[in-house]
């Protein structure tokens, strides 16, 4: 009887379902605004509940302004490596290419930071499965940064304006 208890306990461990890992936005940056878009450095710290090793193989997502416009879609490959039953921090950087620069006009006209927000999933797995995880980044690009953006962008589209 107590190897058929034994035998059960066991398998209901290794018979168990993956679980989900857990996405904590960490730290985002804005490294750039230009005319081409934006530059964001992501800090994840992914938590792998499993007994079995995970990696980080995409970060994708939007970027929104202000009350949510969307100006833009991008996606990174950060190759992160998370041990079995560990929590490690995976950077990601993501060139976001605008899609809707006039929607930075009014908000660098506004005087205040513009916020975004930048809703997105981390497709993490093994070579067995994969587990597509969203997380959503919250942030500021400086009045300055956004308004060196909406310069130089009309600069492209008004001779000698620069």
């Amino acid at each position: 009887m107590r190897a058929y208890l034994a035998a059960a306990a066991l398998c209901a461990v290794a018979c168990s379902r993956p679980e989900p890992p857990k996405i904590t936005p960490h730290a985002a940056r804005v490294q750039s605004v230009t005319p081409l878009g934006v530059g964001l450095a992501l800090e994840l710290d992914v938590e792998n509940r499993n007994p079995f090793p995970l990696i980080v193989q995409e970060v994708s997502g939007t970027l929104k302004l202000g009350a949510g416009v969307e100006v833009g879609r991008a996606r990174s490959e950060p190759k992160g490596n998370v041990p079995a039953k560990a929590t490690t921090r995976v950077p990601a950087t993501l060139d976001v290419p605008w899609t809707q620069l006039g929607a930075l006009a009014p908000l660098a006209a506004s005087g205040k930071p513009v916020p975004y927000t930048f809703d997105g999933t981390a497709k993490i797995g093994s070579t067995k499965l994969s587990f597509d995880v969203p997380f959503t980044v919250k942030g500021e690009i400086t009045q300055a940064q956004a308004i060196q953006a909406g310069i130089r962008g009309l600069g492209g589209l008004i001779p000698g304006l620069k």
